[in-house]
């Protein structure tokens, strides 16, 4: 991000909507590092911190902020382990937002809502996005900003999906494996919609309810009540001690499986075979306890049925609507917002 007044047509405040001035701008290298965004209509000021303006003032203490910091602990220490890895990687992105192709990008205005560390960012912007914000509201806003400081095209910024700071100002938007971390899952798909342009298009992917029975029995509770709560360096430690005999089981047995035709039919026996077969063709071991992590740390997971996210989009009036099963245990859909 380099001139942050080139931003401000998309930029609002997210209490009054009002538009916002920038003040006091400090650079470095020719991008804005300190600064302040004010409130044309409430006054309220908006920092400007280590090159992120920072829309999230009022975190409140409870689950929301324990799964927010969890994250922002997460994606801070896998910034270095995903790097050119298919965590990054444009097949991966392809998938979650299926069916959406890196055409669809060409010359938009794109938001990223939940960016974590800026992979799926930068994947847009190198898809030929004309404009890419990326929206965090964990620390991961650090991460995202240090890996697309040098793209003028991209800003970075912290900020809530329920209160977006925002206008209608984007062709497209996506979210991928972040509505169901929110209070309010619902919700926050449709505050995407609003900032949508009446020709705009969205895409989400979300765990789905069906098929994850033993995940909403039995992890969720292990996790809002024991995982969640440990120290973040301990869980991680944690996670690197289960990917090892994960990691072994999925190499040989799930994958010879899968390769086999002689051994078919024992797919349907193997506990959640889809996805592991899934992990184990894209993931190696350090990324593998990554994705431990990252089921255990938040304490806020919401595991949607078909039915219902798809009511998220008819209820929204969107059009074209396409919902699709990913690895047999979650949903991904796109549509278009009415004209």
């Amino acid at each position: 991000m380099r001139d942050i007044n080139l931003w401000l047509d998309l930029l609002c405040c997210p209490k009054c909507r009002r538009d916002l001035r920038a003040e006091a701008l400090v650079h470095a290298d020719e991008v804005v590092i300190s600064g302040s965004l004010v409130c044309a209509g409430c006054a309220a000021s908006y920092p400007i911190i280590r090159g992120v303006p920072r829309f999230a003032t009022d975190i409140q203490a409870g689950e929301v902020n324990n799964t927010v910091e969890g994250f922002g602990y997460q994606w801070t220490q896998a910034n270095p382990i995903v790097k050119d890895t298919a965590f990054s990687a444009q097949e991966l992105f392809l998938d979650f937002i299926a069916p959406v192709t890196p055409a669809h990008f060409q010359g938009k205005v794109v938001l990223d809502g939940g960016c974590g560390l800026g992979r799926f960012t930068l994947l847009s912007q190198q898809f030929g996005a004309s404009r890419v914000v990326g929206l965090d509201l964990s620390s991961a806003v650090e991460a995202a900003f240090a890996n697309t400081k040098h793209l003028p095209n991209v800003l970075i910024i912290q900020g809530d999906l329920l209160k977006l700071p925002l206008k209608q100002g984007f062709d497209y938007a996506f979210s991928v494996g972040v509505l169901h971390h929110t209070a309010d899952p619902k919700s926050a798909f449709s505050s995407i919609v609003r900032v949508l342009k009446p020709s705009g298009s969205i895409s989400a992917w979300v765990y789905g309810r069906e098929n994850n029975g033993w995940i909403i029995h039995v992890l969720n509770p292990l996790r809002q009540h024991v995982s969640s709560r440990l120290p973040r360096p301990v869980l991680w430690a944690v996670s690197y001690a289960l990917a090892l005999p994960l990691y072994a089981l999925i190499r040989l047995v799930y994958l010879p499986v899968e390769r086999a035709a002689s051994l078919a039919w024992l797919r349907k026996w193997l506990f959640y075979f889809d996805y592991l077969c899934w992990l184990g063709k894209h993931c190696n071991f350090r990324e593998t306890a990554l994705v431990i992590f990252d089921h255990l740390v938040p304490e806020i997971a919401e595991y949607i049925p078909r039915d219902e996210f798809e009511a998220w989009f008819t209820e929204n009036a969107l059009t074209g609507i396409t919902i699709t099963s990913r690895a047999n245990n979650s949903w991904r859909g796109f549509a278009h917002v009415s004209n």
